[in-house]
């Protein structure tokens, strides 16, 4: 099923990005209730690993888990896969007993990747130290994202970049100059591919779907920008103040903080 092959060289191409979503889930005898970080002191899980992981622990917890997944993730010998460019990123929880639970695709590269990721990091199961709230384990949301690029492993951020910068100028320029929403979206579309968490395509791309009449997108997008930490200002050229949506992205915004 798998080019052995054709994975050493995929393993050059790809840049493993791992972090901690910062919300945490407490649990207790009411229920399940979300806190910010803010309030409360919050230690994030830590990736142990196995026997082999542990015996070359490094120092940077997120580069054990990127070696993790470089070892064991087995690219699909597809040719959509391989022609295929974007920042495959998945969420999951670790558990206070440090399982991995309840995994989502945020954003998809495509559906063998999905798998195949969400297998490897399942296997991971037991090898984590649980975060903390306040002294105590708790559920805590961790992504990790893959790079599929087809540049040198030292060029793919730049060339994402670079790619992403330019979907936000085409999609800016159909959606304020040329007033075509739909023309805009399928722009904004393609830069967050290459880039999920950026915040002014999740805020332009929010504001198509709202304009097009899909408020359920328009909100994900904007949840998402809100667990992100929200807008940097400086981030977007253009006054959305007037925007349909605008108001309803910054109630959004301010209820997540």
């Amino acid at each position: 099923m798998y080019n052995n092959k054709k994975v050493n060289v995929m393993k050059k191409y790809v840049i493993f990005l791992v972090g901690m979503v910062f919300s945490v889930m407490l649990f207790g005898q009411s229920g399940t209730k979300m806190v910010g970080v803010k309030e409360v002191e919050v230690i994030p899980p830590k990736f142990a690993g196995n026997e082999n992981v542990k015996a070359n622990l490094e120092e940077d917890n997120s580069l054990s888990l990127k070696n993790f997944l470089l070892e064991n993730v087995n690219y699909p010998d597809g040719g959509s896969v391989w022609l295929s460019e974007g920042t495959e990123t998945v969420k999951f929880t670790v558990t206070p007993s440090g399982n991995v639970t309840d995994f989502k695709i945020i954003n998809s590269v495509s559906p063998d990747i999905d798998k195949e990721l969400i297998r490897v990091l399942k296997t991971t199961n037991g090898m984590w130290s649980p975060g903390y709230s306040n002294g105590s384990p708790t559920a805590t949301e961790q992504e990790v994202s893959a790079m599929f690029g087809n540049n040198s492993d030292g060029k793919i951020l730049t060339h994402f970049v670079e790619n992403a910068t330019i979907c936000f100028k085409t999609g800016s320029k159909f959606l304020f100059f040329k007033h075509n929403p739909e023309k805009a979206l399928r722009h904004y579309n393609e830069g967050i591919r290459y880039l999920p968490n950026d915040q002014a395509l999740l805020v332009m791309r929010g504001m198509c779907y709202y304009d097009l009449g899909d408020k359920e997108k328009a909100k994900k997008d904007w949840d998402r920008l809100a667990s992100l930490g929200g807008i940097d200002s400086n981030s977007i050229n253009y006054d959305l103040t007037g925007m349909n949506g605008y108001s309803e992205m910054m109630d959004i915004l301010a209820k997540n903080k």
